[in-house]
């Protein structure tokens, strides 16, 4: 807000300084505006002269003294200063500042919002974690970065799809042996070899035991009143995939009449479909719990159903892209990812991708040609004893998001620390789908066209620390520890006396600052001491308390006959001391915050705008008394104040996916 009058004024100038012979100065790009590094050079800075001296045939601090002197009649300007080499610092009139106040309040619960320049439909998917388990504070990490980065791409003026992948194909040996692991728990048998095992595969057990022992057509029924109100296609097949599974089950009631029995006849698929269920209802309602929700949840089964996936496939081998030629070729790269040297490798090995045993060869290896696309070798669509990999299921669902509605302009796809390996292949799979014409010209457009419109994310590492040592988080050895665990754990030590309830979504907002308090990028510590404690050192109680104490301001100024909204323009002029101006500016500084966020997806950020904004308003607290009914103008002025940041406060706060309470 405040920055774009600043950034609007260089713009200004500039098109003067163009018309008085600086003809280049028309085509800079847009100005950057920042803080400056201490308060008492100004409000903000610019090194616009800094960037464009070049290509102004003018030294850097001879170009800032001419945009200092048509900057110089601006009305909002109390001075404006050229330092060092070529900066340009900007001090704003308070009252200029201060009157932002009601623009703040004008928009509302809308503060964070900015309109972008060139909106785009994004399909963002995250999380899609095999439905063989429920959400692991692991991905935990991946929830809370993937839907605060929905959050702020919305805010920025973009059209967002949250997309949940499920991996429910058939060829998962990882599904298989789930679904055997729950069968041998049902029948009290010794689990297979690298089965599953834990209190989660227990529940999934004890839940499929319930249903075969009762009529199953109460299920069948809700299943066909939600398959008869839903539009989507792909949840339709889900849906009626169940139907037939429910179906198949019931039909083994005359030679299966009890649930050991029943759960022993049945088909390793069916119980499979079961078992995914199951597990997919838990992850929908533990991430429902941590505040993530997804427009869409696409079974990867249902792309095999309707063919996609072998039309895709066909469409390929039409084009040249795969074939299969007994041979691989494996790119050797540098440290920069120059390519050192080029490989064929004559008959390779293809099952590099899968956990299964190699089975008995029925036809030649279908190779992906990926490293015509920047991939470092070529990959494995379909395998010598028919199976299909991943990489051909992600081919066909590539395709579907660019092309089912609303037709994605971009896709972004965020994935844990241990999948760096998909960026290149999956570039390399949307590059083949985009590609058109013939050659190595066609090959580097699809690249190109490839990294602008797939953006692959990954995020780092989470380890827990408690009592100052690492917290070890287990997935296959039974004493697993959910994102769900955690939640409850946190709410239950921060509210002892609430409702369970109220406890998850203490603990929810804690959890969800914590994991967004550091780039996805790099690695993080996740204290839980500090998360649970109540002080001013916990950085989201820190941050709640601040709303809270605004909103019993405001109650108390209600009490006595005051309200924000009553201020008046003349009122706001009354604003000038230091640390109400600041705590203008950082509150004007949200939607700014937001833009940033959705363009270099640093939704951490926004943790630090919150802490910082929160900081600011103690402070402003501390020194400005704001009832003050002998003086009524400036307490009209003052809780006009601080309504914006409590406005500010819950516009970040909303973003990050944390509750902002009245009262703590």
């Amino acid at each position: 807000m405040i920055r774009d009058l600043v950034r609007s004024r260089i713009q200004e100038a500039l098109l003067r300084l163009a018309q008085a012979g600086v003809p280049e100065a028309a085509s800079f790009p847009p100005p950057e505006v920042s803080d400056t590094r201490q308060a008492e050079h100004g409000d903000y800075a610019s090194n616009v002269a800094l960037l464009n001296a070049k290509a102004a045939g003018h030294p850097p601090r001879a170009l800032a003294e001419r945009l200092a002197a048509e900057l110089a009649s601006a009305p909002e300007f109390e001075a404006v200063e050229v330092a060092g080499p070529g900066f340009l610092n900007f001090r704003l009139r308070p009252e200029v500042v201060a009157g932002f106040v009601g623009e703040i309040l004008a928009r509302g619960e809308r503060l964070a919002e900015s309109r972008h320049e060139s909106p785009q439909r994004i399909n963002v998917e995250f999380v899609s974690v095999n439905p063989n388990g429920p959400i692991t504070v692991g991905s935990g990490r991946g929830a809370a970065f993937g839907s605060a980065l929905c959050n702020v791409l919305e805010a920025a003026g973009h059209q967002v799809h949250r997309e949940y992948y499920i991996n429910d194909g058939v060829n998962s040996e990882q599904m298989r042996l789930f679904a055997e692991s729950v069968r041998a728990l049902i029948l009290g048998e010794p689990l297979p070899e690298g089965g599953y095992k834990g209190d989660y595969v227990q529940a999934v057990a004890d839940r499929v035991a319930e249903i075969l022992s009762r009529p199953l057509e109460p299920a069948a029924a809700e299943t066909r009143r939600d398959l008869e109100a839903e539009a989507d296609p792909w949840r339709r097949h889900v849906l009626r995939r169940r139907l037939e599974t429910l179906a198949r089950v019931e039909a083994q009631r005359s030679s299966a009449p009890d649930a050991r029995s029943c759960a022993r006849a049945l088909t390793n698929e069916d119980l499979k479909l079961l078992c995914e269920s199951l597990m997919i209802e838990r992850q929908r309602d533990d991430l429902r719990a941590f505040a993530v929700h997804f427009d869409t949840w696409f079974s990867e089964q249902s792309l095999h159903d309707a063919g996609e996936v072998e039309r895709c496939l066909q469409r390929l081998v039409e084009a040249g892209i795969a074939d299969t030629e007994p041979y691989q070729t494996v790119l050797k790269l540098g440290k920069n990812g120059e390519v050192l040297e080029t490989v064929r490798v004559e008959q390779p090995r293809d099952d590099e991708d899968d956990d299964a045993p190699e089975g008995e060869a029925v036809q030649p290896t279908l190779w992906l040609r990926s490293t015509r696309f920047g991939d470092d070798k070529d990959r494995v669509l379909r395998r010598r004893d028919g199976r299909l990999t991943y990489i051909a299921s992600d081919l066909a669902y590539h395709l579907d998001k660019f092309n089912r509605p609303p037709n994605a302009d971009r896709l972004v796809t965020v994935l844990g620390p241990d999948h760096h390996g998909y960026i290149g292949r999956l570039t390399a799979v949307v590059a083949a789908l985009l590609r058109h014409g013939e050659g190595e010209e066609a090959d580097r457009r699809a690249l190109e066209e490839a990294r602008r419109r797939l953006q692959v994310v990954i995020f780092q590492i989470v380890r827990f620390v408690k009592d100052g040592e690492p917290a070890p988080m287990r997935k296959r050895d039974g004493n697993i520890y959910a994102l769900i665990d955690l939640i409850e754990e946190l709410g239950r030590t921060m509210a002892p006396e609430e409702e369970p309830e109220r406890q998850r979504q203490v603990g929810k907002d804690v959890a969800r600052f914590f994991y967004l308090m550091r780039s996805h990028d790099t690695h993080m510590d996740f204290d839980i001491d500090l998360a649970t404690r109540r002080s001013d050192e916990n950085p989201v109680f820190y941050v709640q308390y601040a709303h809270a104490r605004i909103c019993s301001v405001l109650r108390k100024a209600s009490g006595a006959g005051f309200q924000p909204e009553q201020a008046a323009e003349e009122d706001l002029r009354l604003l000038g001391h230091p640390k109400e101006l600041a705590l203008v500016k950082k509150v004007a500084d949200l939607p700014y915050e937001a833009r940033r966020c959705a363009d270099d997806f640093g939704v951490h950020r926004l943790t630090t705008y919150a802490v910082d904004l929160a900081r600011l308003y103690h402070a402003f607290y501390d020194t400005c008394r704001v009832l003050q009914p002998e003086n009524p103008a400036l307490t009209r002025a003052r809780l006009a104040l601080c309504q914006a940041a409590a406005l500010g406060l819950r516009g970040a706060l909303g973003l990050l996916g944390v509750s902002a309470p009245e009262r703590m």
